[in-house]
């Protein structure tokens, strides 16, 4: 039993591996393949926006149905063997297998950068600088259907509350202006000094853990604030730049790694530039366009 229930969930992964998105009564098919082909040339955000709009993916599996058909027609025209159409498709052919062959040679390095981070981490701490940052909360009384007095009357009667014991949460959740209040419950994050409105930072960033400021005009409207945590400057711990570091070693490696590649390919091979034969061609070239620029 378990055996046939493997069986048929391997299967059911082969059609869905297989899958025809786009067919026509000529036979003509688009697999989920050719369209993931597709996909990976764009980075992941783009992939999900297409992904997600019905309209639009519906365009490009038109558009790689079309490719298909046409380049069917050309072939069957002849026209992949007329003129230059040969090196031109070979051309196009030679770039897509270098990048894959050099694809390959990237991902086939499989050496551990951590403790060398670590080591170019701590020698040089200093170009990892983080600025003060603070994690807080407010409630929003905006100015746009009440007045300036209103707004202000109304966050000062929340402050009175806060004073006396009610939850800033359950607050921000019912009184707060924000739109964000709704999921994060007036709770902001934390955040720099830049990242703010400079009224707001300025009063934030002079607060006490705990404190509860009275209220702050911005552009947007009265702010009441609670500062929960105060994170004074230092340097950024090294899992926040681990990554970024070790990213850099391999990009400086891959640039190392690469050259070599390309050198040991014309050594090997023993490549050679004809000057000759590049000169001549060059002069013909040169006189070629020069003959279609005076016909224009």
């Amino acid at each position: 039993m378990i055996k046939k229930m493997i069986i048929a969930l391997c299967y059911g992964f082969t059609a869905i591996a297989q899958a025809e998105l786009v067919t026509d009564k000529q036979g003509h098919q688009i697999s989920n393949n050719n369209l993931e082909v597709l996909l990976e040339t764009a980075p992941v955000d783009a992939q999900k926006k297409l992904l997600n709009n019905k309209a639009q993916l519906n365009e490009q599996l038109e558009q790689l149905y079309l490719r298909k058909v046409v380049a069917e027609m050309a072939v069957n025209e002849g026209l992949d063997k007329q003129g230059l159409n040969v090196e031109r498709l070979e051309a196009v052919r030679n770039n897509a297998l270098f990048a894959l062959k050099l694809d390959a040679l990237r991902k086939s390095n499989n050496k551990d950068y951590t403790k060398y981070a670590q080591q170019l981490y701590f020698a040089n701490q200093a170009d990892y600088p983080v600025a003060a940052r603070v994690d807080a909360a407010h409630i929003l009384i905006s100015t746009k259907k009440l007045s300036d007095a209103e707004a202000l009357a109304k966050a000062g009667e929340i402050r009175q509350q806060l004073m006396q014991g009610a939850n800033f949460n359950e607050l921000a959740l019912k009184e707060s202006d924000d739109k964000t209040a709704k999921n994060n419950k007036g709770e902001l994050g934390v955040f720099t000094s830049k990242q703010m409105v400079k009224p707001f930072s300025d009063v934030v960033f002079a607060m006490q853990v705990g404190e509860i400021s009275e209220p702050v005009k911005t552009k947007y409207g009265y702010h009441l604030i609670k500062l929960n945590k105060i994170m004074p400057a230092g340097v950024k711990p090294f899992d926040e730049v681990k990554a970024d570091i070790i990213n850099k070693l391999k990009e400086k490696d891959w640039v190392t790694a690469r050259t070599a590649f390309f050198a040991q390919i014309v050594k090997e091979n023993e490549m050679q530039i004809k000057e000759l034969a590049v000169d001549e061609f060059v002069v013909k070239k040169l006189d070629e366009l020069e003959s279609k620029a005076t016909i224009k």
